[in-house]
């Protein structure tokens, strides 16, 4: 399948990537590394001057309304800087959430400042892949706790499983982060991420999805992966160049190390790893844009590919570095620490490669029954 960025779509990478070199300051994201509740004030500040946060919503909701492939180019360009702020994949989440199950009213309220920038969305759909009991959710009320969630210190809208009292099932919820829901800063190996627990003691929720709540959230949580691919396409992208440089300038023995056979199969390694995921990544947007039916597959399989490619670059970028990449000084571990938390926030390979098997092992049974 052929895909061929249009011009529009090849001048919001341009800028993109012009804005973030200028802005890209590894020293200050060293910095967010040792404090909990900080992330990376000047990225997200850009990301609103620039209309980012708005970009796939709808211009009646104060949107630009282009769509999922110039948030994916976006994002794309987000990880290739390390970009210290998780919010415009996890916002992207709530925005959907609302987009394809809020109401009229709840859509016209809150979508503008999501699109503006001045509410943070979060989405933890864990219960969707591991199958762990949801908080619960009782006359409007959320109680129970969720964690890590990414954003989780700095967001006001939470969409996430909960199981409703009154019927027993699960359903979709949105939840609003007020003082009735308590947060607790988790340290971890990326601390822009926002991570936080979460304890609910009766944060006012509603139900989005009360019907097929897992198979609404597995979608919703498919959206945000294609999203977040595209982050570690990036991520990848980034380590290849770096592990390509600096073979190149390198002197061992007279020559470039990149002329050693050893260090020519680890970044042709690294460079079929990222080419591979960036076709999985462009298939799974392709599919969120048509609102394929395939688009769990898609996403799923993009998701799986791109944990190995970009957690495959930071490995052998370093490793190609040698001493200096596993300095504090040097920038590798800021895209190593970014592969292994992106690897984790929206569920572990092994849930996601279920997933795929069985919405593979399904679709299989219906073409044998049609």
């Amino acid at each position: 399948m052929a895909f061929l960025l249009d011009d529009d779509q090849r001048q919001i990478v341009r800028e993109a990537e012009r804005l973030l070199a200028d802005s890209f300051s590894p020293d200050r994201l060293r910095g967010l590394l040792e404090r909990t509740g900080s992330h990376d004030e000047v990225f997200w500040t850009a990301c609103r001057e620039m209309g980012w946060t708005a970009i796939t919503l709808a211009e009646a909701h104060g949107g630009l309304d282009l769509g999922p492939v110039e948030l994916c180019l976006t994002a794309q360009v987000a990880g290739r800087f390390a970009a210290g702020a998780p919010f415009l994949s996890t916002s992207f989440g709530v925005s959907e959430a609302l987009r394809l199950h809020g109401a009229p009213e709840l859509r016209a309220r809150l979508l503008p400042s999501l699109g503006r920038g001045e509410t943070i969305g979060a989405v933890d759909l864990s219960a969707a892949l591991d199958g762990v009991r949801p908080p619960e959710l009782r006359n409007g009320a959320l109680h129970g706790a969720l964690g890590p969630v990414a954003a989780g210190l700095q967001a006001g809208l939470l969409v996430t499983l909960a199981q409703d009292v009154a019927t027993g099932t699960n359903v979709l919820a949105l939840v609003e982060l007020d003082a009735r829901t308590r947060r607790a800063p988790v340290q971890t190996f990326d601390n822009s991420r926002g991570y936080a627990d979460l304890t609910f003691e009766g944060a006012p929720a509603m139900i989005l999805v009360a019907t097929d709540a897992r198979k609404a959230a597995l979608d919703l949580l498919a959206r945000v992966a294609a999203v977040v691919a595209f982050e570690q396409l990036g991520v990848a992208e980034a380590c290849l160049e770096r592990a390509r440089a600096f073979a190149n300038e390198r002197q061992a023995f007279g020559q470039p190390i990149g002329k050693f056979q050893a260090i020519k199969h680890r970044i042709a390694e690294i460079y079929v790893a990222t080419e591979l995921a960036r076709g999985a990544a462009l298939r799974a947007v392709l599919a969120l844009r048509d609102n394929a039916d395939d688009l769990v597959i898609r996403a799923g399989a993009a998701r799986l590919c791109a944990i190995e490619a970009s957690e495959l670059a930071a490995r052998e970028a370093i490793q190609t570095h040698g001493a200096i990449g596993v300095t504090w000084e040097h920038d590798l571990h800021l895209y190593y620490r970014r592969s292994r938390a992106l690897a984790l926030e929206l569920g572990a390979a092994g849930r996601w490669e279920d997933v795929v098997a069985e919405r593979l092992v399904a679709r299989h049974a219906k073409d044998l029954t049609a």
